[in-house]
């Protein structure tokens, strides 16, 4: 992509601008009255978001994040579609999809002094996929101002309908991952991947001591980080879906990713939004589905 026609079509004076970011990948960078953000076309990717009145940012990044086509940035909020986890048909294709690894297109900028509008579009023909033939364009929209919101939107451009999962796979930056906790799932049942995915019920809010991976169903629309640490609470406001994962690697597994540090895993919690395992969505031919979620940082 050229940054400097990228800039003409798409630029915002004294708000947004394309940069070329790690390994030359074209990034946006954009700074309001309200905060600062930086969108990563690989990937359709969010990599950092800190409003103006925050010191520290909301989300995680690895320093050891491969920049890369064909591999996925390591922190910020990953899109993982068009199915979330290991490859459901056992074809040996990319775990999460294929989206999160590929150049994103620019629709459209818009501004106002206290917002900034990212349109990024990825249609079929920009990745063909030899396992997945299925005619669709997916939209991503990004709204950066006092709060950040995402909106991914599937249209199935095709004569028959088509099943997807999918998730915003988002790395929160907290203070220490033993004082974190994560509020609004006392009571919804989880399948622990770490225990050969029994079915098990949450009691009280999620503490974090070790390795983490569940999938949790029926999940309340809105959730919270609480963060003593950086003295903040991270709310999850989300629509149109009804599972959430929280994960974190813990030590060990820590230790065999090559794309994270091996303290890493103290700083950061995924809490993800989506439409996951059972929450499985079809669309029909000439119909589109979205999910949505807002992130807002409050005082802790």
């Amino acid at each position: 992509m050229d940054i400097g026609q990228l800039n003409i079509d798409y630029g915002i004076a004294d708000q947004l601008k394309f940069v070329a970011g790690n390994g030359g990948l074209p990034f946006i960078a954009i700074r309001n009255q309200s905060a600062t953000a930086l969108i990563s076309l690989h990937g359709g990717q969010i990599l950092s978001f800190k409003p103006i009145h925050e010191n520290v940012d909301m989300l995680f990044l690895s320093s050891k994040s491969l920049y890369e086509d064909g591999k996925a940035i390591r922190g910020g909020i990953p899109v993982c579609w068009p199915w979330f986890g290991p490859d459901p048909k056992g074809l040996q294709r990319p775990n999460h999809g294929f989206v999160r690894t590929h150049l994103w297109k620019v629709l459209s900028t818009t501004s106002s002094d206290t917002e900034t509008k990212v349109s990024l579009q990825f249609i079929e023909s920009q990745k063909k996929e030899k396992t997945w033939k299925k005619p669709f364009t997916l939209k991503l929209e990004f709204t950066i101002g006092d709060t950040l919101s995402l909106e991914l939107i599937t249209h199935n451009t095709g004569d028959n309908p088509f099943s997807i999962t999918q998730a915003f796979h988002t790395y929160f930056h907290v203070g220490d991952i033993n004082q974190v906790q994560v509020l609004g799932l006392d009571g919804c049942d989880y399948f622990d991947k770490l225990d050969q995915g029994k079915e098990k019920t949450q009691t009280g809010t999620v503490s974090i001591a070790e390795e983490v991976d569940r999938i949790y169903m029926n999940v309340n629309n809105l959730l919270t980080v609480s963060d003593p640490v950086f003295k903040r609470r991270i709310e999850i406001a989300s629509q149109n879906c009804k599972t959430g994962v929280v994960w974190n690697p813990w030590q060990k597994t820590s230790r065999k990713m090559v794309d994270l540090g091996n303290q890493d895993y103290k700083h950061f919690v995924c809490v993800e939004t989506g439409n996951i395992a059972f929450d499985l969505i079809q669309i029909l031919p000439g119909e589109e589905h979205r999910l949505f979620t807002n992130f807002k940082i409050l005082p802790g």
